[in-house]
């Protein structure tokens, strides 16, 4: 853990902070307000980050709050944004984890964590909807909100709705 990091993370979070330097000397940790930290984790080294921060004693996010994803149109990526607690037996240490990772726009891929956390079935087919995240290995990954028949995802910057314009009457 570098010298500005250990000033900046509260000190409640430090442990967390550092067994994840210990395992990944590379991770960027960032705390953020409302006792988050936020780390970026490449894509195919996800799955292994995942399950470590699930299974280690004195980490134990084993919750997953949600599963989203922001468009980054003009840098050519997608980012898919999970959001993790402790529920179990660390459920009394304080601090949430945000896990960020990249994955390029034209091929937006990662693998699913559904295995891990069986809550990612329905916000995994949210995101595979919306933004078109293809979750490798999802056990029934379909659109979840938009019509089968839809062409696009609705919450990609450059989403063109061709439907026709429906005038509305007011009273």
């Amino acid at each position: 853990m570098s010298e500005h990091e250990a000033t900046t993370i509260p000190e409640h979070l430090q442990p967390v902070a550092a067994a994840l330097r210990d395992r990944y000397p590379d991770l960027s940790i960032t705390p953020k307000p409302g006792d988050w930290l936020e780390v970026k984790v490449e894509a195919d080294a996800s799955p292994e980050f995942f399950r470590y921060i699930k299974d280690t004693p004195g980490l134990g996010f084993d919750y997953l709050l949600d599963v989203t994803a922001v468009d980054y149109i003009n840098e050519g990526k997608l980012q898919v944004v999970y959001h993790l607690a402790r529920m179990g037996a660390d459920a009394r240490k304080r601090g949430k984890l945000v896990v960020k990772v990249d994955v390029p726009r034209d091929n937006a891929r990662v693998r699913t964590v559904v295995d891990i956390w069986p809550t990612a079935d329905f916000l995994e087919r949210e995101v595979y909807d919306m933004f078109g995240v293809v979750f490798e290995g999802h056990p029934d990954l379909r659109r979840i909100l938009m019509r089968e028949d839809w062409v696009g995802h609705p919450l990609r910057k450059d989403y063109v709705d061709h439907r026709p314009k429906r005038t509305r009457v007011t009273r």
